[in-house]
């Protein structure tokens, strides 16, 4: 057996304060911890499309500015909706709260224009 003295190499978890640039839209950051810098988020106010009573969508302006995918701002959607069957009437009405979600949706892509077009929206 060697009496020279070994090593070894161990990862540690190094935290540090990080100052980031806020952008106006964001709502701010609830939690002031991230465990790496690619988890940082911006996210906007969430916005609840539910026309008619119905929850359909949940979305928010959002963006990762140090991800590895994509750091672009964007629309974070997510649907909202249970599966169920529909009676002729159900789902004519279901077809005209599509298309008011869709409305909603649409004047959300237009704010997410003006921010990616230089506006603070």
């Amino acid at each position: 057996m060697s009496t020279d003295p070994r090593t070894a190499t161990v990862n540690v978890f190094v935290t540090k304060p990080l100052e980031i640039n806020e952008p106006a839209w964001c709502k701010g950051h609830a939690d002031d911890r991230a465990g790496y810098k690619v988890d940082i988020s911006h996210d906007g106010p969430e916005h609840v499309v539910a026309p008619g009573d119905r929850e359909m969508f949940r979305a928010f302006i959002s963006q990762a500015p140090f991800s590895n995918v994509d750091p672009t701002v964007s629309l974070y959607i997510e649907p909202d909706m249970e599966p169920r069957s529909c009676t002729p009437d159900e789902v004519h009405q279901f077809a005209d709260d599509l298309v008011e979600a869709a409305a909603q949706l649409r004047a959300l892509g237009r704010q997410l224009a003006e921010i990616l077009a230089g506006g603070a929206a």
